[in-house]
């Protein structure tokens, strides 16, 4: 995962006219108007599904997942995720009607997602355990106290997942050799602890399950591998005597160098695992 800074909303969403804006105010009085005491019925939401959203969900992300930087356009189709859950909302392990209704249509609440990111169900993880994990209708926050429940409300809830768009996940995730994954160390008033936000997503979003940590082990040994032609080409530049030769390795290993770099382009999946290698490296990224 890594830090995403989110653009311009689509039309479609933006502006007191806008479908989004329509089905906002239809949702709210769906709920408004609900029998007191009793579960809403159902309410339809389709405007996070518009192809222009999708399509700037993908440009915005190069169409990998918002949470462990999958190409989903490569794998599968992708789920346009609500980071707040947008029809129900689990609570004390129980699921409660009605979710973030409100934020159904609103393009801070937008995120696109792989299948397995996204939607609960087995896994195998890295250790050979087996469990559940996808985020589907889960959104713990600090204080259950606090959740932020009604439309009129004013937010008070501090969450306890990662989005992209608003943290910066270097700051809770540490990502190590072999593809693995922990929080990051922080501190919480005078104590040093792991990242609480960082928790919480890998365990939600399912970040140790077995073959995404294969895949990043896979792109981890890439990098490497490209870094260490490099550093060996400027090596030989340094030793070599004959100016000509001594040309030729320079030109070499910026060729190669340039190559290991191609590996922190925007679109390059696992990022976050790129650019921990490079500054391990001492390399800018």
């Amino acid at each position: 995962m890594i830090r995403v800074q989110r653009g311009a909303a689509p039309s479609v969403l933006d502006g007191a006219q806008s479908a989004g804006q329509d089905e906002t105010l239809r949702a709210i009085a769906h709920i408004v108007n609900a029998t007191p005491g009793t579960p809403p019925p159902p309410f339809e939401f389709s405007v996070y599904k518009d192809p222009e959203i999708v399509e700037a969900l993908r440009v915005l992300f190069h169409k990998k997942c918002a949470y462990c930087e999958f190409n989903y356009a490569a794998g599968g189709p992708e789920d346009i995720e609500h980071f707040r859950p947008k029809g129900a909302v689990v609570i004390n392990g129980k699921m409660s009607k009605p979710g973030y209704y409100w934020l159904a249509a609103d393009w801070d609440n937008l995120l696109p997602s792989c299948i397995d990111c996204n939607r609960k169900r087995g896994k195998t993880f890295a250790d050979d355990s087996t469990g559940m994990s996808g985020k589907a209708n889960l959104f713990p926050v600090v204080n259950e106290m606090l959740r932020w429940r009604d439309h009129a409300a004013q937010k008070n809830e501090v969450e306890l997942l990662l989005n992209p768009c608003v943290d910066d996940p270097e700051q809770h995730l540490e990502f190590l050799a072999k593809g693995l994954v922990r929080p990051r160390t922080i501190q919480i008033d005078a104590n040093l602890v792991p990242s609480p936000k960082g928790q919480v997503s890998i365990e939600v979003y399912g970040l140790l399950r077995r073959d995404l940590v294969e895949q990043r082990q896979l792109k981890e040994k890439r990098v490497k591998a490209a870094l260490e032609r490099a550093l060996k080409a400027i090596e030989m530049m340094r030793q070599a005597d004959n100016p000509a030769l001594k040309q030729d390795l320079k030109e070499h290993a910026r060729l190669l160098l340039e190559d290991a770099r191609s590996h922190l382009a925007p679109n390059e999946p696992f990022l976050a695992v790129a650019r921990t290698i490079f500054k391990n490296y001492g390399l800018n990224c």
